[in-house]
């Protein structure tokens, strides 16, 4: 399909382009294409061939993996202005090692990786964002191994909102930052690597506390600072 209006200005404020002209930009758009998906529908398998970099220009996706006995891990959720799908691109075997599925009807644009090696390597300034993208990921999925080693689940859930609330949040009247998009139970266990009701009862604690707030699936987040708190064990 063609690009969608505003598709050069969504990518320019996405990972790795922040710093990149509009005209320079441009000079990838005959290498970009651009699908719609359904909620539900998958963007790629675990195993498939790594040959692109996805941008979400609309909507939101997960990263999963799912044991051979069905157990689930969400690794990431990805949003509206960010970017997915680097570091099996530039790995040696170039197999993807997790599923993204479209958690809402969901815009991507999608680039090879030879045009966008031979982008980065002629426009230093977005190699730089490429790189810090690359290591907010490895601290990303560092922060992850140590909570599932070291916190509760209280704790784990109290991350995850605080992120979501701090990357995504969108400000409410009488304060707090909503998260613009509904997780499930299935997906929240995923992300913290625990059940579904432990998940389901601790977002109700949290509620009756009036950490968060819950309304028509969506979660506004209050306390930020109470909910750091926990992994501090305050």
């Amino acid at each position: 399909m063609e690009a969608p209006v505003g598709a050069v200005e969504s990518l320019l404020r996405t990972p790795p382009f922040q710093d990149t002209s509009r005209q320079q930009l441009e000079e990838l758009i005959p290498s970009l294409r651009f699908f719609r998906y359904d909620a539900g529908d998958i963007v790629w398998r675990a195993g498939d061939g790594a040959s692109d970099l996805c941008f979400v220009l609309e909507g939101q996706v997960q990263a999963v993996e799912t044991s051979e006995h069905g157990a689930q891990v969400i690794h990431d959720v990805v949003g509206a202005g960010e970017s997915f799908g680097h570091p099996a691109l530039f790995a040696p075997s170039a197999k993807r090692v997790v599923t993204v599925i479209a958690l809402v009807p969901t815009m991507l644009a999608r680039l090879p990786r030879e045009p966008l090696l031979v982008f980065l390597e002629t426009h230093p300034a977005a190699m730089r964002r490429m790189l810090e993208s690359m290591s907010l990921l490895l601290l990303s999925f560092s922060s992850q191994v140590t909570g599932l080693a070291f916190h509760s689940v209280r704790a784990r859930v109290a991350l995850q909102l605080t992120q979501l609330a701090d990357q995504y949040g969108q400000p409410v009247n009488g304060g707090g930052l909503r998260i613009p998009f509904r997780l499930s139970q299935t997906t929240w266990a995923g992300l913290v690597a625990t059940t579904r009701e432990s998940v389901n009862r601790t977002l109700s604690d949290f509620a009756a506390a009036g950490y968060i707030s819950q309304r028509g699936g969506y979660i506004t987040v209050h306390h930020r600072d109470r909910l750091r708190g926990m992994l501090a064990g305050r």
